[in-house]
């Protein structure tokens, strides 16, 4: 009987458990849609996205912006005093940010109209006034007016609504809000596929390059672009053109800054140091000017934008380098690899490089062979630099130092001549003529080529420092070398 007796009292325990937990329950929910209902009356809906089919701002000042919605509800373009920006040319994040911020906010307090009006709170001539256009035709106007008088807050009034609802200073920000922060900051996102031709100028120097793209590299592996520089000279771009193409293909400015038109040569875009002309396979010109740096930026103008900006020179690496600087401006090129021998003569001297790397290509290796008229030429000194591998580079690195396609210089008096066959079977004749008394026209395969070279790539010598020798002061170097090695192979000047 004790234990029945205890059963009734815990089950009567817990049926009071269970009561109390359902109030508690109860009580909460109500609380929780009061807080709701509370809310809710804290907030303004103005529009719902999905029901709009434009939203227009209008500022005092006379600013005009316009936002087009598509069937997804997403914003496809905005017109700013009659200036197109489509999707693309868009910061959608900030855009769609900005959009939500506008048609649902929070509300300070609001009270009815007064019967003397709004003036008094500048509504009937508003700072802005926000005017959406709905899906079904209907139009829903709001109208932004003075800022309280502690500058915490708005005073707004919707249309149809007989109240004065004062917005957060937050919502007056956004209204705000720089429209230059709406746009992508890529001004250009062109595809190489897309381009014809990409020409540079620099005002100051008179400098000036032109490369074309090629089709791109393909080896299985991966995909290489490619370009070919068609001025100053045929050739391809180095790595610092590559990265400097890819760049402005891809223009990232770093702020747009509104310039007035007056103001254009202060900011050194009356008369741009770079202008960058890209030609499209359409035929349609893409025009891009840019100051010299100022304080740090290159301000500038695009022409499929309507507005001036200013870019870190980070963003365009190489910008002020020279066409010399950011092509492959060596006269011949050649690879121990694929180098057989040289047979060179400078003035009454003859002399022939031979080179048969081993199948690794390992030039260090015994059974790789590198002879200077029969003798080996891998002498180093005891820094490691090696006296056979400078006169090499000497004769492949014949660096341009300009180019002239007008003269027409003569294949006489020939000071220095190189003949160069690859293991490909193609040879190669590289004649320098004198072109006065501190240059050579180069002729190649006994046409010339357009290429002027300076005295120094055959009668330069840096001394102890084993680089930047000119071709016969290397060969000489080399012979020294040679004739006084030590039995490692090792020599120092004296």
């Amino acid at each position: 009987m004790k234990e029945k007796k205890k059963l009734v009292a815990l089950a009567g325990f817990f049926a009071a458990l269970l009561v109390i937990l359902l109030v508690v329950i109860i009580v909460k929910h109500e609380e929780k849609k009061r807080l709701d209902r509370e809310a809710e009356s804290q907030m303004s809906v103005i529009a719902s996205r999905e029901d709009l089919k434009s939203l227009s701002l209008d500022s005092s000042d006379g600013e005009k912006t316009v936002f087009y919605f598509n069937d997804s509800h997403n914003v496809s373009k905005i017109t700013r005093n009659g200036n197109d920006f489509e999707a693309d040319m868009l910061n959608i994040g900030t855009v769609n940010n900005w959009i939500d911020s506008i048609l649902v906010f929070s509300i300070e307090k609001s009270f009815d109209t007064p019967a003397e009006g709004v003036s008094a709170y500048g509504l009937t001539s508003p700072a802005y006034t926000i005017a959406m256009e709905k899906t079904d035709g209907t139009q829903v106007l709001a109208y932004v007016g003075d800022l309280v008088s502690d500058q915490n807050g708005v005073y707004v009034m919707i249309n149809g609504e007989n109240k004065v609802q004062v917005a957060p200073y937050s919502f007056y920000k956004f209204l705000n809000t720089n429209f230059e922060n709406f746009l992508n900051r890529f001004v250009l996102s062109l595809q190489r596929s897309e381009v014809d031709e990409i020409s540079f100028e620099r005002t100051s120097t008179k400098d000036r390059w032109v490369a074309v793209p090629l089709a791109d590299y393909d080896n299985g592996i991966f995909i290489e672009p490619r370009y070919k520089v068609t001025y100053p000279m045929q050739r391809e771009p180095n790595d610092a053109m590559y990265n400097l193409l890819a760049m402005i293909l891809d223009l990232e400015v770093s702020q747009y800054v509104p310039i007035a038109e007056e103001d254009m040569a202060a900011y050194g875009l009356a008369d741009p140091e770079y202008k960058i002309t890209i030609r499209l396979q359409t035929g349609e010109e893409i025009k891009i000017a840019l100051s010299m740096e100022l304080g740090g930026y290159y301000y500038g103008t695009c022409s499929n934008n309507p507005y001036t900006f200013r870019i870190d020179p980070s963003f365009l690496p190489g910008l002020n380098k020279t066409s010399f600087e950011l092509i492959d401006s060596c006269v011949i090129h050649g690879y121990l690899d694929d180098i057989s021998t040289v047979q060179a003569t400078i003035k009454d001297k003859s002399f022939m490089l031979e080179c048969r790397l081993n199948q690794d290509l390992d030039f260090l290796a015994d059974d790789s062979m590198f002879q200077l008229d029969k003798r080996n030429a891998k002498i180093y000194s005891s820094s490691g630099d090696c006296y056979g591998l400078l006169l090499f580079e000497s004769i492949f690195n014949m660096p341009v130092s300009r180019v002239d396609y007008d003269v027409k210089p003569e294949l006489k008096n020939v000071e220095a001549s190189f003949v160069i066959a690859k293991h490909s079977g193609e040879v190669l004749d590289l004649k320098l003529v004198p072109a006065g008394d501190n240059e050579y026209y180069c002729f190649i395969n006994d046409y010339y080529s357009g290429f002027i070279v300076d005295r120094s790539v055959l009668y330069k010598d840096n001394g102890h420092d084993l680089s930047g020798f000119g071709v016969w002061d290397a060969y000489c170097l080399l012979t020294e070398a040679i004739d006084n090695k030590n039995g490692n192979d090792v020599y120092d000047r004296p």
